[in-house]
């Protein structure tokens, strides 16, 4: 009996370090195994975190941008209408010679370091409703890229075209004198929250 209990003693120690053997060669395996839970709750939390705080920031923005878009379509208009104003003005004046080509332009005419700039800021305009798109109804929208088109376009002398930014100032609700009362950071649903 006490020889069987010695050879079971001996077969159970040749287990234990068969299983620590076992245990040490899959070591890597086994704490793997525990991380990869971890580190996906890791990555799920900063996901849904990062999203959150990204649409926090676009509800944010869109409440305090407005202004700005504001500010930056009427300061690119009213340099096109300055420009467009002073050819206008110059249509009963002699001929200006263009500045690159030396040939002149017929009195009231665009010359191409002006037209250039026209586009450029049509294009300002035109990337701002771009990407402001959340602030412009459709229809809005449309009615604007059509008159900027029309601006862009050689089809109008500077007095039609000078007709045409009064027309956008006229009719866009974001340009207007808050033609609508319940928009912005300060309107009243705003307030009421």
């Amino acid at each position: 009996m006490l020889i069987q209990m010695t050879l079971l003693k001996k077969e159970v120690f040749e287990m234990m370090a068969a299983l620590d053997q076992l245990m040490r060669e899959n070591y890597f395996t086994a704490s793997m195994m525990a991380a990869v839970p971890g580190t996906l709750a890791v990555g799920t939390v900063m996901y849904l975190l990062w999203k959150l705080l990204r649409k926090m920031r676009a509800r944010w923005s869109r409440k305090h941008s407005r202004r700005s878009v504001q500010k930056m379509m009427r300061q690119s208009l009213r340099d096109l209408e300055r420009l467009l104003l002073r050819y206008h003005l110059m249509a009963g004046q002699d001929p200006v010679p263009d500045e690159n080509t030396g040939a002149p332009c017929a009195p009231g005419q665009l010359t191409l370091r002006d037209r250039g700039v026209l586009v450029l800021e049509l294009h300002n305009v035109l990337s701002c409703v771009s990407h402001h798109l959340h602030l412009f109804e459709y229809t809005d929208m449309q009615n604007l890229v059509e008159d900027l088109r029309d601006l862009e376009g050689d089809a109008l002398c500077p007095a039609q075209k000078l007709h045409t930014i009064s027309r956008v100032y006229r009719t866009q609700p974001i340009l207007g004198a808050s033609t609508r009362q319940n928009w912005g950071p300060l309107s009243a649903d705003a307030r009421s929250r």
